[in-house]
């Protein structure tokens, strides 16, 4: 009984931590992520959706929504009395080889280094020579 209590314990402690990925209230920015995989026949493969996103740098992905980048796609909406801006950008990729490592992610290039700044965390989906990934990104946060 005691080793059921503790494990239940330990549950709700995990739940509780891992609710803390794209909304906290230091940043005020929410994040949907979708995920469609194609054949190369264009039939759908995988698709998947989440709002688990692993944002490593605040300031970094700021600064790029607030660039007027063609791919992000901006608007103000309205949610009683507060502004928001939503974004929404869509990345695509065929990939050259067979993987079941996936990742969808942000990221930026500064000089020579590559940083990841927001990471989509999903279970993943496999891949073969071909299949093309369409990623959609949808972001809300308040408007300045």
């Amino acid at each position: 009984m005691k080793l059921l209590l503790g494990i239940t314990i330990a549950l709700v402690l995990m739940v509780s931590f891992s609710n803390s990925y794209a909304q906290t209230p230091q940043n005020n920015i929410a994040i949907h992520v979708q995920i469609k995989v194609e054949n190369s026949d264009g039939a759908l493969v995988s698709y998947l959706e989440t709002d688990k996103v692993i944002i490593t740098d605040y300031a970094s992905l700021n600064s790029l929504l607030d660039t007027n980048a063609p791919i992000l796609h901006k608007k103000i909406v309205m949610f009683g009395d507060q502004k928001y801006e939503l974004i929404k950008a869509t990345d695509v990729l065929v990939h050259t080889s067979p993987t079941i490592v996936s990742e969808n992610f942000v990221s930026a290039d500064s000089g020579n280094s590559h940083e990841i700044l927001a990471l989509a965390d999903h279970d993943g989906y496999p891949v073969v020579k071909g299949d093309k990934v369409t990623t959609y990104w949808t972001i809300l946060r308040p408007a300045s």
